[in-house]
């Protein structure tokens, strides 16, 4: 009887040991990414907008100096029409400033918490696209673009643009091209495949972005490159302890003989990203990471994290919206197995 016992529970194990050794050989059912799963991407971007809710319910926001300090500065330097255009929005919302801060921190709170769940991602998603188009007018001015004083480094084209094309290359879309959505073990494909626009729209619209810095930071201007550079630099002054000081280092780098080639180097590192990444070779990587660095760097130097510890935001600020686009144009890697090891996946 025992013998007979101990030959099935041998039976039973080895039956086991047999299905879970075929359950690791067999090929994955999911593509596996380098980064991400676009469902991860779009909780991510939910958090930032859930972020800019609460910077916006902050007690100073609901006084007069929400429009003074934060509207109506969007005017300075602008052509008049457009100056016109945000002083006469400013001086409509002052007269019920409480109120309308009021909606607009709820606005952004509902497209947060939308962008948590599946199934309403879409709607928040369509609401959050009119709502940059409107904030990216009035709010930031159009990114200073008019100004003479945009640079990738103070966060052009402005980060509620950014969020807008981040929102559509994760829209979840269910008609994508066949030819550049991502089958499985199929590598090179991005999240950015299964957007509205495609993997290929979406690294021409990164490469508009850094090809276009590059342009800002070296044609000619109102303002030579160093003094842009400089008051990028030192507008943001107001801030704690060290951060201040290496603002006023970098103030005094760029101020002086080294301005000239700063601006020059900036613009070709810019350029550099914006080039490989578009031609999608073996560069494409190293150019995603490259522009990873130099938008963690402008997000410290030229933003100051979005002014959040100096307790004077309203967003984090370009540097991580720029992050976050990379990750969704970042190629996916080959997966064979389950047995691998590999982090992210095609939701």
């Amino acid at each position: 009887m025992s013998s007979a016992l101990a030959a099935i529970r041998e039976h039973a194990a080895k039956r086991q040991l047999d299905q879970l050794r075929s359950w690791v050989a067999q090929p994955r059912r999911r593509e596996r990414g380098a980064f991400l799963t676009r469902k991860h991407l779009q909780v991510i971007l939910g958090l930032f907008w859930l972020l800019d809710a609460g910077l916006q319910y902050q007690p100073h926001m609901f006084t007069r100096a929400f429009v003074t300090d934060f509207l109506a500065m969007n005017a300075m330097y602008q052509p008049h029409v457009i100056g016109e255009l945000i002083v006469t929005m400013a001086k409509f919302l002052a007269l019920h400033a409480a109120a309308w801060n009021a909606a607009f921190a709820t606005i952004q709170l509902a497209i947060g918490a939308g962008l948590l769940w599946r199934r309403t991602v879409r709607p928040a998603l369509a609401v959050s696209f009119a709502w940059v188009l409107g904030v990216w007018v009035i709010g930031e001015g159009f990114g200073s673009l008019f100004t003479g004083t945009a640079t990738l480094v103070g966060g052009a084209p402005g980060p509620v643009l950014l969020y807008g094309l981040v929102g559509v290359l994760l829209w979840p879309n269910d008609h994508s091209d066949p030819a550049q959505v991502a089958k499985p073990g199929q590598a090179g494909t991005s999240v950015a495949a299964e957007g509205l626009l495609g993997e290929r729209g979406g690294r021409i619209a990164w490469a508009l972005l850094w090809g276009g810095g590059a342009l800002l930071q070296i044609l000619p201007g109102p303002y030579p490159p160093p003094v842009v550079l400089g008051t990028t630099v030192s507008m943001n002054l107001p801030e704690p302890g060290l951060l201040a000081g290496l603002d006023r280092v970098v103030v005094g780098v760029v101020a002086g003989q080294a301005g000239d080639p700063v601006a020059l180097l900036l613009a070709t590192a810019e350029a550099l990203v914006a080039v490989h990444v578009l031609r999608a070779g073996r560069l494409m990587r190293p150019a995603l990471l490259a522009g990873i660095a130099l938008s963690l760097l402008f997000w410290m130097l030229g933003q100051n994290f979005g002014g959040i510890l100096a307790g004077n935001a309203t967003d984090p600020g370009a540097g991580p919206l720029y992050v976050l686009l990379a990750a969704t144009l970042y190629p996916r890697r080959r997966s064979t197995s389950r047995g691998e090891l590999l982090i992210g996946g095609r939701m």
